[in-house]
């Protein structure tokens, strides 16, 4: 029986270029469209190890408004790009994180 061939769909590139802009209780973030990619994670906490008040989005545009944040408080936000084929998904590296305080 003749086995089919494995196709191997090629990770999505780093993210890059993610800006913050502090709003009221509110952060918008923006970053460089990679190409080829679906869609995008967005990971943001109160700390820069990702452990406290960590969350997660997932967004289909280079950009998204993280809302209900305290005010006053620093968030540290990381993006990466996804692509999803062949019933799974594969996803990129993660970009560098960037901090911003909420107003």
């Amino acid at each position: 029986m003749p086995s089919t061939p494995k196709v191997t769909v090629q990770k999505p590139a780093k993210v890059k270029a993610v800006k913050l802009i502090a709003k009221k209780k509110k952060l918008n973030v923006k970053w460089k469209k990679v190409s080829g990619a679906t869609g995008y994670e967005v990971m943001y906490a109160t700390n820069n190890k990702f452990t406290k008040n960590k969350k997660t989005v997932k967004v289909k545009k280079n950009k998204v408004t993280l809302k209900r944040l305290k005010s006053k408080k620093k968030y540290y936000v990381k993006v990466r790009a996804y692509k999803k084929a062949n019933g799974g998904t594969n996803y990129g590296k993660w970009s560098k994180v960037v901090k911003k305080k909420a107003k």
